[in-house]
């Protein structure tokens, strides 16, 4: 057989590409279990969500892993992986530590956000905006969780980062238990005051709007706008 004739081989994905696979069935396997799409109790399968996505098996697994460690995936030894039922006390203890957690990285986002990074804020406030005043539940979602990644990456602090990556899930799905797919105006009209705060860099207003939202959530504990 000549060299012309010869099959090529299979592309084996090199590490960055497979990173990116992974960060991708992340993103979209959070976003479902945040907006409840995928409800508390619900079993989940590597087989069945790799299909669902459209992604290869192994970066399924490990998005599955790392969402088994911020606390949405319960791994049932010899039963399979469920979605973590969510329990009104662990909502408390959630917000004490947003409390704290959040009013360190708002500050240093302030400080430290790259010019960049803070139009990239004022970006986000404009479009929360706009998802507000259309009623657009799906660009909210995406949003907030935009906003969350940006809010980690300015803070450059990678301990504080680590801290509230483990816990912005939680608060995102805790948020829309409470609001189903309607559109809070007082809560998304914090989210916009934090933003337009951190693209000025004002550590201040940052912190006002962060204690106003958390005063907000912490409000809504016991009540739902789901129904099972």
């Amino acid at each position: 057989m000549s060299k012309a004739s010869r099959k090529p081989k299979a592309h084996a994905p090199g590490p960055a590409e497979a990173e990116s696979l992974t960060d991708r069935a992340y993103k979209l396997l959070e976003e479902m279990l945040a907006t409840l799409q995928l409800p508390p109790g619900t079993p989940v399968s590597e087989a069945e969500l790799s299909s669902q996505l459209g992604i290869g098996r192994t970066p399924v697994r490990e998005a599955m892993q790392r969402l088994a460690r911020e606390r949405l995936l319960l791994v049932l030894p010899r039963r399979g992986c469920i979605v973590t039922p969510t329990r009104p006390e662990e909502e408390v203890m959630l917000i004490e530590t947003r409390r704290a957690i959040e009013t360190l990285v708002m500050e240093t986002a302030a400080a430290r956000a790259s010019e960049s990074e803070r139009r990239q804020f004022s970006e986000i406030a404009a479009r929360m905006k706009t998802a507000l005043r259309t009623h657009d539940f799906d660009a909210f979602a995406r949003l907030d969780a935009e906003f969350n990644r940006l809010c980690i990456a300015a803070c450059r602090n990678e301990l504080a980062g680590s801290m509230m990556q483990v816990i912005a899930p939680l608060s995102r799905r805790f948020w829309f238990t409470h609001h189903g797919r309607t559109l809070s105006k007082e809560g998304v009209e914090a989210h916009i005051e934090i933003a337009l705060a951190l693209s000025r860099g004002d550590a201040k207003a940052a912190l006002s709007g962060t204690q106003r939202l958390l005063r907000y959530v912490e409000s809504r504990i016991g009540q739902s706008s789901v129904t099972a």
